[in-house]
């Protein structure tokens, strides 16, 4: 398991792979954003509807 999590770690981090991975973080912090402020909302249910 600890070979697995340094494989990863050296595969996100190499300087080859950085700008393959910005959209991805990208529209994986704007989904979790989206989520924690509008469940509380009156979006909540539209918000909810796309996913």
């Amino acid at each position: 398991m600890g070979d697995f999590i340094s494989e990863l770690c050296g595969f996100f981090f190499s300087k080859g792979r950085r700008i393959f991975l910005i959209p991805f973080f990208l529209i994986l912090f704007l989904c979790a954003f989206l989520f924690l402020f509008a469940s509380g909302s009156a979006w909540a249910p539209f918000v909810y509807a796309i996913f």
